[in-house]
């Protein structure tokens, strides 16, 4: 789609002009702010919301899942260059022990167009504009708006990517917030119907990372994150779909439910052993799998307020 040094539409003293323009107070804020779209933010929401009310987040794992698929296909069809600027401020400004988090926010290789950092705010900040119950939703849209423009202006201020990159990574994010919201209004089962679009295009990913001509080889898709999305997005169907055909009844009360949650953490922690002695993507695979599977098993089995304070003659209210 695109190739070479130069990026197709835009030249980069647009992108220069915006950066020399950003006074330090603000270049010093974007780096932490940018982090709001990276998966160091996003993953620990999403798990956290979903364990607070499972039924109204379930959703957004699966939504995540399918905007990494939907941001790593695009990318495996481009060559867009990254923009070859200095950011707005350097890591001087900040104490050594951020000096790795301020090169992760800065010093990117991936191919430029769309931007994940700008795409994935669009999908989840618009998902909390509609499921969550803090004021109005007319002053959620209205934060949750500017917070996703504001993320994608870190983009450009840290010389990371160009305006096309930051609008058409919103702009996809937003198409994959309109097909998760389609999905929940028109499916009995949303999240099974967003899980398995998540699944196709995980898949799709890792297919055009191998090269997109035939079967994928494991050599092209050693050591990708497409691959963890792609087994996180199975384990989590699968652990769902196990869930709501046995009504969550996977325990029974005291020793039950705990027997139950240390198997998860077992299960997850001899996973991750495997994975960390065998590099091949298939065990990295499983190792999403069945951490992805936990995570959608673990608010059902471990003991809730309720649970606890009901058996005792206590109401919560």
């Amino acid at each position: 789609m695109f190739s070479g040094q130069q990026h197709p539409v835009l030249d980069p003293e647009i992108l220069e002009a915006i950066v020399e323009a950003i006074p330090e107070w603000l270049g010093v804020l974007l780096v932490p702010t940018t982090y709001i779209g990276s998966v160091f933010v996003i993953v620990p929401l999403i798990i956290l919301a979903y364990w607070w009310a499972p039924d109204r987040f379930g959703v957004w794992i699966p939504a995540f899942f399918a905007y990494y698929g939907l941001m790593a296909s695009i990318k495996s069809l481009n060559s867009a260059t990254r923009p070859d600027i200095d950011p707005a401020v350097g890591p001087e400004l900040f104490p050594a022990i951020f000096s790795t988090w301020y090169g992760h926010a800065t010093a990117i290789s991936s191919t430029s167009f769309p931007s994940g950092n700008a795409m994935v705010p669009a999908v989840i900040i618009g998902l909390m504009i509609v499921d969550l119950r803090i004021s109005t939703l007319a002053r959620r849209a209205l934060v949750g708006g500017f917070a996703i423009a504001f993320v994608g202006f870190t983009r450009l201020g840290l010389g990371v990517h160009y305006p096309i990159d930051v609008v058409g990574g919103i702009a996809l994010g937003l198409a994959v917030l309109g097909v998760v919201l389609l999905c929940r209004r028109h499916f009995e089962d949303g999240v099974t119907a967003v899980f398995a679009l998540a699944i196709a295009l995980a898949f799709a990913s890792v297919w055009l990372r191998s090269g997109g001509t035939g079967v994928p080889t494991w050599e092209g898709i050693q050591g990708s994150n497409r691959v963890l999305a792609l087994g996180g997005a199975v384990g989590g169907l699968l652990a769902w779909q196990w869930g709501e055909r046995s009504t969550w009844q996977f325990t029974t009360p005291r020793l039950g439910t705990v027997a139950s949650f240390a198997g998860v953490l077992a299960v997850v922690g001899v996973t991750y052993a495997i994975h960390l002695s065998i590099t091949h993507p298939l065990v990295s695979m499983l190792w999403a799998g069945v951490v992805f599977a936990g995570v959608i098993v673990i608010p059902h089995v471990v003991p809730t307020r309720d649970d606890v304070l009901v058996p005792l003659g206590v109401t919560s209210a």
